[in-house]
């Protein structure tokens, strides 16, 4: 491994990410603004060659390094200020280091974590439609720099991997040249950045030890965490669609923070790039946005143009992606239109798939293997806040139940409209984009808050703030209670 490399990129990453972040005047704590940094440094370098293809030039070390610090210098210009302030060094203090019961959890994750990583850096990429798609492209691009290359003179006619869009060939190719020669390492420090993001997030509101079981619920979903080492679509997916979510629900629980609502934007394009059905699952939240702009009386004109930004960036990466680079540029082309339900009047099929989407793949025992008991458990506290703390309906845990019904209606309706959507593939991995948003949900719930209150008052004590009587002495008398009636 090229170490000089890897740190070449890691600070690159972060300092690009921050410097868009900062652009968006975003302010948040320290362990959210970081992992967010990496988070969005990955999405935004992960363009770099895909543009470099589009403008049909070369894609060598000498390119991508230029090209790299040209943006990294660009996203650095916003950070003057908060470099040259006291604010980094009050970032600094407001971090809280981990409590000694806090430690066990995090043995756990950093354990299962480690794995992670390891394989990452010591097993090549083998998931199928990865040997059949963006790594065979990636290994043929460093080779021939250039996207378009040999692969594509091998008949992949029974697959359409090789036409998805560029977000995984595109960071394999960077990670190829610089770090090493199976790539993918970028995979792990989106994961990690994921990971502390989220913790970060669930302990705004809920007590540690709560947040370390719900995770350890969250680490133990076989399928989701094989993701974390396994390098396709879908654990990128999920981040980037979350992070989307996360600041959508910030802006409409208080509709002047235009900023949250373009990051939101950004990120939701991002995701988009990643995978190319999740413009349609974008396009289910319009309805939530609408119901909340007319709810706190928004002008028509602005409810417009913020409905048309929320719709047309998604759809222009989309289009940039599909509709213009695998039309005009690849010797191979794929008709979408072709697998379009035959029998879509059939509206039984729908209802079929949903039914077939609860008793075969989440509650059965196939659904134990794949997801473990996370659902169960979301199960569980939804009941119990529904029954017991109605009243308990803050912005964004709507926003959370909204975005978990986009994912899973969502996924029935493209199934039901394309067939090649598959329950044991497309789906099962698609489901992914859930479970975050119900750790949203669990970071509102009126039981877990609960429970964080009544786990706050035993650590830390109950102050007792009766009001008691004024006492006033007088003289070598005994204390006179003024406020006694005579």
């Amino acid at each position: 491994m090229n170490f000089a490399g890897l740190l070449f990129l890691l600070i690159t990453h972060f300092i690009t990410g921050r410097g868009v972040i900062e652009l968006f005047k975003v302010k948040l704590p320290l362990l959210v603004i970081i992992p967010l940094s990496f988070i969005m440094g990955v999405g935004i370098v992960s363009f770099f060659p895909f543009i470099l293809a589009l403008l049909h030039l070369p894609i060598s070390r000498e390119v991508l390094v230029g090209v790299i610090l040209s943006a990294t210098v660009l996203a650095f210009i916003p950070l003057f200020k908060y470099f040259r302030g006291s604010t980094m060094s009050l970032s600094l203090q407001s971090v809280k280091w981990p409590k000694i019961y806090e430690l066990p959890f995090l043995f756990v994750f950093f354990s299962l974590l480690s794995l992670s990583v390891w394989r990452c850096f010591y097993y090549a990429p083998n998931p199928r439609d990865m040997l059949a798609g963006p790594e065979a492209i990636a290994e043929f691009a460093v080779r021939e720099k250039t996207m378009v290359n040999s692969i594509f003179s091998v008949d992949l006619s029974t697959t359409n991997n090789q036409l998805k869009p560029l977000f995984i060939a595109s960071l394999q190719v960077i990670y190829k040249i610089f770090v090493q020669p199976f790539g993918q390492t970028w995979l792990s420090i989106i994961v990690l950045s994921f990971i502390t993001l989220i913790i970060s997030i669930l302990k705004q509101k809920l007590h540690p030890v709560i947040v370390g079981f719900i995770m350890v619920y969250f680490f133990a979903m076989p399928e989701v965490f094989g993701y974390t080492y396994l390098l396709l679509f879908d654990y990128s997916n999920m981040i980037y669609f979350f992070c989307g979510f996360y600041f959508l629900s910030l802006y409409l629980s208080d509709l002047e923070r235009k900023n949250y609502f373009l990051l939101s934007i950004l990120f939701f394009s991002i995701a988009s790039y990643v995978r190319s059905e999740t413009p349609i699952l974008i396009a289910m939240a319009t309805p939530l946005l609408l119901f909340y702009f007319l709810k706190d009386k928004m002008e028509m004109k602005k409810i417009v143009i913020n409905t048309a930004l929320f719709l047309i960036f998604p759809f222009a990466v989309y289009y940039l992606a599909i509709g213009v680079y695998d039309k005009y540029y690849l010797p191979q082309h794929y008709d979408v239109a072709t697998e379009i339900n035959k029998h879509i009047s059939d509206v039984s099929i729908f209802f079929k798939i949903m039914g077939d989407m609860s008793t075969e793949l989440i509650f059965s025992a196939n659904g134990a293997l794949y997801y473990g008991y996370f659902v169960q458990l979301f199960v569980l506290i939804f009941v119990v806040d529904l029954i017991f703390y109605r009243k308990n309906s803050s912005r964004e845990k709507i926003i959370a139940i909204y975005g978990i019904c986009v994912v899973y209606v969502g996924l029935v309706a493209l199934s039901y409209i394309f067939p090649l959507v598959d329950l044991m593939h497309t789906i099962k991995r698609g489901l992914f984009k859930m479970f975050p948003l119900m750790l949203l949900y669990f970071r509102n719930s009126g039981l877990l808050l609960k429970l964080t209150d009544i786990l706050n008052k035993w650590e830390y004590g109950i102050k007792d703030e009766t009001p008691r009587p004024k006492v006033v002495p007088v003289g070598n008398k005994p204390p006179v209670n003024m406020n006694k009636k005579k």
